[in-house]
């Protein structure tokens, strides 16, 4: 294997409160910086509901 052309991704578990969405918009941005292929938010774990997994992944893809 050709670790030049070594890819990863990151997954993301939706918070379940304000406080811990703003601390995921601090890890989003550290982690973007280290240029992974995608991301991508684990639809409703944890308790979380569809409309908290939908607005991270529009509010991510936003951010590039």
């Amino acid at each position: 294997m050709d670790s030049t052309n070594a890819s990863f991704s990151i997954e993301f578990y939706p918070p379940r409160t304000a406080e811990g969405e703003s601390t995921l918009d601090a890890v989003h941005a550290e982690l973007a910086a280290l240029g992974p292929e995608y991301f991508s938010v684990t639809y409703g774990a944890g308790g979380s509901t569809r409309a908290g997994t939908s607005k991270l992944v529009l509010k991510y893809r936003a951010a590039g």
